[in-house]
């Protein structure tokens, strides 16, 4: 007996005849039928092309990137002119620092082009750095170092590290130029931080205004603002001597330079020289039995001067500023029972 063979019509891989009718219009369905009626009965897609299938896996590849990836925080350190520079025109230049996060250290050199600039001067009276390790000063062809310490750190938008005076000698173009610039976090290890740098170029043509920019006030009677020297010691630093690292600030009229002197004695330090200094100074005594003296000058000549009491002071019978105090006063005594 032979079987009879039934033909049978293609299923819409097992599902439900009425979801095509929902793809023709004629019946409507949830939203869910609505996305397998798209399906045709051989199973492959139709509805979502090949190019959609693409996109959908680039959206979703961006957001596991911007989702799941850890936050960075750059810091930058950049220039700010006060105007475009003119032939024969002054113009400050400062550099500046912006940070998300505290950063405590930073140092770097600037670059400037030597043919159409002359460094005028250089201030550091309203910096955020405390510390100078390197002094900002000028050095061959056009180069301007820098280094130092902001004890707490500084976090901010927009950070004065130091400023610089130009007079415009020559028309031409040029630019600002930051190199081997870096800083380290507040973070008790001095870890790096990635630093975003930036030029500022500039065009020198024909003089492009008579005003000229205003002098900062040298003429006043206001010392430095009071400052406190630390003492400290490294291995890595002057061969792990002790050394002592100052910085005073005068809004008026910036910083002009430092004398230190030490002295066992605290009263007769008086008839001891000053000695030039900058910071960090590397202390003459080592056994830290000295009173150290820093006399902080600024550019109109002010003064102000500082004492660091001696880690380990001489005994009283070891000073001999002790036995002429006692001398002085056991001769007053018999000086007055004399006269009695």
């Amino acid at each position: 007996m032979q079987k009879s063979k039934i033909k049978s019509e293609p299923r819409p891989c097992g599902k439900p005849q009425g979801i095509r009718a929902v793809f023709d219009g004629s019946v409507s369905a949830p939203p869910t039928q609505r996305f397998f009626c798209r399906f045709h009965p051989c199973g492959k897609p139709q509805g979502f092309q090949r190019h959609s299938v693409k996109k959908l896996a680039t959206l979703l590849v961006s957001c596991l990137l911007l989702f799941g990836a850890s936050p960075v925080f750059a810091a930058k350190m950049f220039f700010e002119q006060e105007k475009v520079p003119g032939l024969k025109d002054q113009f400050k230049m400062g550099v500046f620092l912006e940070t998300e996060e505290p950063l405590n250290a930073v140092e770097g050199t600037v670059r400037f082009p030597i043919n159409l600039l002359e460094l005028q001067n250089i201030e550091d009276g309203n910096s955020i750095v405390n510390l100078w390790l390197a002094r900002p000063t000028a050095g061959k062809m056009g180069e301007i170092i820098f280094s130092g310490i902001t004890p707490g750190g500084y976090q901010g938008s927009k950070g004065l590290i130091f400023s610089m005076t130009f007079l415009v000698s020559h028309e031409g173009t040029g630019a600002f130029e930051i190199q081997d610039a870096r800083a380290l976090r507040n973070d008790g290890e001095g870890t790096a931080v990635e630093l975003q740098t930036f030029t500022s170029p500039f065009v020198v043509s024909q003089k492009t205004t008579d005003i000229q920019i205003p002098v900062s006030e040298t003429h006043n009677n206001n010392p430095p603002e009071s400052f406190t020297p630390e003492i400290t010691h490294n291995a890595s630093v002057f061969e792990d001597k002790w050394f002592m690292v100052f910085a005073a600030q005068d809004k008026d009229s910036s910083m002009d330079h430092y004398e230190v002197k030490e002295s066992r004695q605290k009263f007769f330090a008086i008839f001891k020289n000053w000695l030039p200094a900058e910071s960090p100074y590397v202390l003459d005594d080592q056994e830290l039995r000295s009173y150290v003296f820093v006399k902080a000058v600024d550019k109109a000549g002010d003064k102000r001067i500082v004492r660091v009491a001696p880690r380990n002071p001489l005994p009283w019978y070891e000073n001999y500023e002790s036995w002429i105090i006692v001398t002085g006063g056991i001769l007053v005594v018999l000086y007055a029972a004399k006269k009695l």
